[in-house]
């Protein structure tokens, strides 16, 4: 739990994939209820419409995660652990094999693809209801409200038409948010798996994600200055300003692994060029050292830290309690200050807790 961008909730495994609630969704649901109890009643916010929404995102969600599950299976890959957060599943930086490259960027663009799907469909649908589903990422005018329209005016609220107008918008805005090539979206690991595809002859551990990712940030938030400023009654600035400040924080997460070595399990179109290009002319596979990924060296760089720290605490104590018990042999137990004797009595306690070695 030391890692902020894992902090989630469990819900146990469904069909064999791991799915948590991450702390972000639990943050939006909060404040969209508590800013709908406070203002029940008035303008366009109602509290029994908030939740009825909030329940169709969860459903919308749910059927955008399927999308990806189903596409793993179909191309015979593992299912990602799934951290439902607003706009689909959070994940931070993860190695990508350069031999699934294609595979990869399939299974990204599945989620997607699947919320477009469900919104053309139902976008279609509402057509022959005489009805409009709203395609304004911010809502109907900008109001944050994604109701559908009937001859220009809302929906009746909780209706049928409007359910249905709802779960189209919120899968519409699903698939927008997830175009932005960055993490933890979709379009960020779309484009990382492109570019460990072996198509690329550049390498792969460069600045390139990073630095369009930042370049987004820095769109998003611009635009949600701008809304905030000039867009009175409008929603969406401050979506768009903490959506630019999360980028920047997996931006700069990113940035700390590149510079440790990178991210990407293979060499370049997945063969060892070390020892020349004969190593393609064997019948047999190569067997490859194996190369620890920059993830896996960062958690055992971590773990080795930790362990140093730990070390060095144990370390300190021991030559603390060396002076100690030269003191009680010089001037007696009496000798020793409160602070001291505290100390004696824990370590000692920890000392005999410790397991002993069987000799």
């Amino acid at each position: 739990m030391s890692d902020p961008f894992s902090w989630s909730i469990n819900l146990g495994r469904w069909a064999g994939v791991p799915v948590r609630v991450h702390f972000l969704l639990i943050v939006f649901v909060v404040v969209k209820l508590l800013g709908a109890t406070l203002l029940n009643g008035e303008g366009d916010v109602d509290l029994l419409e908030t939740l009825a929404w909030l329940g169709l995102l969860a459903l919308a969600l749910g059927v955008h995660e399927l999308g990806h599950v189903a596409a793993s299976y179909r191309l015979d890959m593992e299912p990602d652990e799934i951290r439902l957060w607003p706009l689909g599943n959070f994940q931070g930086p993860q190695p990508v094999s350069v031999a699934r490259a294609r595979e990869s960027m399939a299974v990204a663009l599945a989620g997607p693809l699947t919320s477009l799907s469900l919104a053309a469909i139902l976008g279609v649908g509402l057509l022959f209801a005489d009805a409009r589903m709203t395609l304004n990422p911010f809502g109907s005018g900008g109001s944050g409200s994604g109701a559908p329209t009937i001859a220009g005016e809302p929906a009746e609220a909780l209706g049928a038409i409007w359910m249905v107008g709802w779960f189209a918008y919120l899968n519409w805005v699903l698939f927008l948010a997830n175009l932005i090539p960055a993490l933890p979206l979709d379009g960020g690991r779309v484009l990382r798996a492109y570019l460990a595809g072996p198509s690329l002859t550049s390498s792969r551990d460069g600045l390139i994600a990073p630095w369009m990712a930042r370049s987004f940030a820095v769109l998003l938030a611009i635009i949600g200055v701008i809304r905030l400023l000039f867009f009175s009654g409008s929603t969406g600035g401050f979506e768009l300003i903490g959506l630019a400040i999360l980028i920047e924080l997996m931006v700069r997460f990113e940035m700390r692994m590149l510079e440790e070595g990178g991210f990407y399990e293979d060499n370049l179109f997945g063969y060892d060029f070390s020892e020349g290009y004969t190593s393609l002319e064997g019948s047999g596979p190569v067997v490859r050292p194996y190369r620890e990924n920059a993830l896996a060296r960062w958690r055992r760089r971590r773990s080795e830290a930790r362990r140093q720290r730990q070390s060095s605490k144990e370390a300190a104590e021991e030559r603390r309690m060396d002076e100690i018990l030269a003191k009680i042999h010089e001037q007696g137990r009496d000798a020793l200050t409160p602070e001291e004797q505290r100390f004696l009595t824990r370590v000692s306690t920890k000392y005999r807790k410790r397991p002993r070695s069987k000799g």
